[in-house]
């Protein structure tokens, strides 16, 4: 295996898609000790992407070997994997992402007079040239995935991509507040976010000032080698995924399944589908942990779990104790978590927990929490009392009751019906979007838009949605990054909480548990879901009450027998099946 193909089968482990890049090169920016870190990308980062900071940078020895393999290991030995205080040390990253791109390495000490120019397509590396920069180091990736178009394949649409890279800029800058992060896209600014000590105002920055406000600052715990701070948002802020849920292990984003079970544990449960919203920052000796067992270190392996666990459920359980007896959250802050490790090269410093700061004079001035203020229902709501009007004949039908205060029960010439009425109001509500297929469904505005703040990575989807959205009668525009406004629903369909039905609406899509079909219309999957949401979430006891005209709109559908999925609708069961079980004659 040649070096080329080495560094190929490498970055199949390393280089998933443009975020990836991303996340290797800003590691590397900020274990180089960068105070500004800028990333730009161009269709989302397929074409084109440029991380630029100011960190140590790069002699010219070094940057002539910086695209070999390993060359830029920061370990220096063995024991090195056991202590390990750098992001990046494998040295896999930059020989991985040239083996299957365009690069271009600019780079420059501060102690020297010029800078370094190294570049290199496909694995193919160019002699190194003399280049006037600035101290640092800028890397400028083109053209990715040109040489393994199978891989490219497998990339999303260039705004899903794009959405997927902020989310890694994201990442890094609440793990390191103590670094300017600036991200750009298509020639645009996203975001400039400040260097800062105080993490609220970097989470501010981010999910707003008023969300911001209704954190609560996590009471600090220490245990040997072990410290736990950030920030908790309240039960009532739950999400249905885990998209408000960030967790930093020595400033490395984790997906760690015991620390998020120890979160739960802290809460004293937690109700099933539902995710507590945290910002979990948690410091631990390198000798305690193991980052090297996942290609995208997003895992790791906890040499003491037990200690871990019970850490982080008593800051939680502290936190939430502390919180319900009114106690203030600025008592004890946390610090803002700093890069844990000196540029490559430095001396190592034996691991040493933070101690707990006092309130710094940054501290940002929040608003605050806004009371919950009851939502507006139309007068048309399903809670609204049904308006009486005469019943529909349906001479072939008689209700006689309801089974459970759940089914209705009617009597006809075969026997007995069931009617399941959410059933019966998803293959309703279904076939009414389909009817209005070809023009778009009448639409209700609402007197005060709602506002649906979106994360990054679920900005394309949501926006590949918005066709259908507004072919159904919902009228929904861009207001400012990652946020949607929500300016008219469907007339046809009462909603009593807007922005958390829209909301669970398109977490569908942006979980991938349903896909547009595109060999037919892409409507109509979106309506069934649609359907089924609204059905699942109404009040049925008005229809309970009046149940023969919930029949006859049923019996108007073209298939009444069943929902859009196939689950019945209605359930017969006819006089000669009763009389076999009672074995009349």
């Amino acid at each position: 295996m040649d070096d080329v193909l080495a560094s190929q089968v490498a970055a199949g482990e390393v280089v998933e898609r443009p975020a990836s890049v991303v996340k290797e090169l800003v590691e590397n920016s900020i274990d180089a000790g960068a105070r500004c870190i800028r990333v730009e990308i161009s269709r989302g980062g397929i074409s084109r992407l440029r991380v630029v900071d100011d960190g140590c940078g790069m002699g010219r020895a070094d940057a002539e070997m910086c695209l070999l393999r390993h060359a830029t290991s920061k370990l220096l030995d063995a024991a090195g994997l056991f202590d390990i205080r750098h992001l990046g040390f494998r040295g896999e990253a930059l020989p991985s992402i040239a083996s299957v791109a365009h690069i271009d390495i600019t780079t420059r000490r501060a102690e020297d007079v010029e800078g370094t120019r190294v570049t290199c397509d496909g694995g193919e590396m160019e002699p190194p040239m003399s280049a006037g920069c600035a101290p640092g180091t800028e890397i400028c990736v083109t053209n990715l995935f040109f040489n393994t178009p199978v891989r490219r394949k497998f990339l999303k649409s260039d705004e899903t991509e794009a959405g997927h890279v902020e989310h890694q800029v994201k990442l890094h800058a609440l793990a390191f507040p103590n670094i300017r992060f600036v991200f750009s896209k298509e020639g645009q600014g996203v975001f400039d976010v400040p260097a800062t000590h105080d993490l609220r105002r970097r989470i501010a920055d981010f999910i707003g000032r008023e969300q911001a406000a209704r954190l609560m600052r996590m009471r600090p715990t220490e245990a040997p080698g072990v410290r736990v701070h950030g920030f908790l948002m309240p039960m009532a802020a739950a999400n249905r995924n885990r998209r408000m849920q960030f967790i930093f292990l020595n400033g490395r984003p984790i997906d760690d399944p015991i620390v998020m079970r120890a979160v739960k544990d802290g809460f004293g449960g937690f109700p099933t589908g539902l995710h507590p919203g945290l910002f979990l920052y948690l410091e631990v000796d390198p000798a305690l942990v193991d980052v090297n067992v996942h290609p995208a270190k997003r895992e790791v392996r906890f040499r003491r779990p037990s200690e871990i666990t019970l850490a982080v459920t008593d800051a939680v359980a502290a936190t939430l104790a502390a919180h319900a007896r009114g106690e203030s959250d600025t008592e004890a802050p946390a610090p803002a978590p700093q890069a844990q490790t000196p540029p490559a090269g430095a001396p190592r410093t034996p691991f040493q927990l933070r101690p707990v700061l006092e309130p710094s004079q940054e501290e940002l001035p929040l608003p605050p929490a806004p009371k919950p203020q009851p939502a507006d229902a139309p007068a048309d709501s399903p809670s609204a009392p049904v308006p009486q009007e005469d019943e529909p004949d349906l001479p072939n039908f008689r209700h006689i009751g309801t089974l459970h205060n759940t089914y209705p029960v009617f009597e006809n010439s075969e026997g007995l019906v069931l009617l399941a009425p959410r059933a019966a109001r998803e293959r309703i509500i279904f076939e009414r979007l389909l009817a209005g297929n070809k023009h778009p469904l009448a639409s209700q505005r609402l007197l005060v838009p709602e506002i649906l703040e979106m994360d990054a990575r679920d900005m394309g989807i949501a926006l590949e949605v918005k066709t259908q959205m507004e072919q159904a009668g919902f009228l929904i525009s861009l207001f400012g990054r990652n946020t949607l406004r929500v300016e008219a629903v469907p007339a046809f369909l009462p909603l009593r909480r807007v922005a958390a039905f829209v909301q669970e609406l398109l977490q569908l899509f942006t979980r991938g548990e349903v896909r547009l079909n595109r060999s037919r219309s892409p409507f109509e999957p979106f309506a069934m879901q649609l359907a089924r949401q609204y059905a699942r979430q109404e009040d049925i006891e008005p229809l309970l009450q009046r149940p023969l005209p919930l029949l006859a709109e049923l019996l108007r559908c073209e298939i009444p027998y069943c929902t859009p999925t196939g689950k019945p609708t209605l359930l017969p069961f006819a006089m000669s099946e009763i009389n076999r079980k009672f074995q009349a004659q």
